[in-house]
């Protein structure tokens, strides 16, 4: 029984570090996709960031942007559809007119449900934020999700409404 008792926390303390390991690589993870995207916006490509959250998402989010851009390709600029609102989730710029390399400051941090928000700072008084689901396995991580700070998800919306 003592042996037990023993190996008991040992087995608690080897855990702990893997669980903040995984918070710190997911953080990098998105703080990598914000400098990927700053990177080309300011050469002029990925306007929308869609193209580097693209390649920062596992498989169903991709498949989710895919859906959403091929909506977004189909709007006339006067009529949007349902599917706009899933595009404006999907993208990583909380812009509210702003464009990705016009932020002032990006902050990361992990949530108590394991996501990470990213706080995208404009001006003193428009700070934009998204949330991202991750998974992580043998050092990487993938983004499952892009939510809006109230939960909304963008893959969940662009599989509902850009069908």
């Amino acid at each position: 029984m003592k042996r037990v008792i023993c190996v008991l926390p040992l087995m608690l303390m080897c855990m702990v570090p893997a669980l903040a390991d995984s918070g710190d690589l997911k953080i990098k993870t998105v703080k990598n996709m914000y400098n990927a995207a700053v990177k080309a916006s300011l050469s002029g490509q990925d306007v929308d960031t869609l193209d580097t959250l693209f390649k920062y998402s596992d498989r169903n989010l991709q498949n989710a942007v895919a859906l959403s851009r091929i909506s977004r390709m189909s709007d006339d600029g006067m009529d949007l559809s349902e599917c706009h609102s899933a595009y404006e989730t999907l993208i990583i710029n909380p812009s509210n007119g702003f464009s990705i390399d016009e932020a002032q400051n990006i902050n990361y941090k992990l949530l108590n449900n394991g996501k990470v928000r990213a706080s995208v700072k404009y001006t003193s008084e428009y700070t934009g934020i998204k949330d991202f689901s991750l998974q992580c396995s043998s050092g990487s991580c993938k983004i499952t999700d892009v939510l809006e700070s109230d939960g909304y998800s963008g893959k969940l919306n662009a599989e509902k409404l850009c069908r």
